[in-house]
């Protein structure tokens, strides 16, 4: 399957070499990204606050749990602050789960 795209450097990230980020802070969530974890090369997006190992999160039940949590976030208040990077960040874990179901179903 294929690599994401980091959204601080633009390089190809790996499945096991990066991480999804956000901010929350009150009740606001926003700046979600998928990058490398921060380090030499790339410094991730330091302003974010909650992480997740995207491997974790790009797996079927992992997606799941991250919904859910955004499910739960609005349903106790929370505004969505950054509209676009959800969902540049979910069109991404998509396109990869979809990518590996299809790769079981052999289409």
């Amino acid at each position: 399957m294929g690599s994401f795209i980091c959204d601080s450097c633009g390089r190809e990230v790996g499945l096991y070499d990066g991480i999804l980020s956000w901010y929350r802070e009150g009740r606001e969530l926003g700046n979600f990204a998928i990058t490398h974890r921060p380090g030499e090369h790339c410094l991730g997006q330091p302003n974010n606050n909650v992480y997740r190992d995207l491997f974790r999160v790009a797996s079927v039940k992992g997606y799941l749990a991250f919904v859910q949590y955004l499910i739960t976030r609005w349903s106790e208040g929370y505004i969505l602050k950054d509209f676009p990077s959800l969902q540049k960040t979910m069109a991404q874990i998509n396109s990869h789960i979809h990518e590996g179901i299809a790769n079981l179903l052999g289409e």
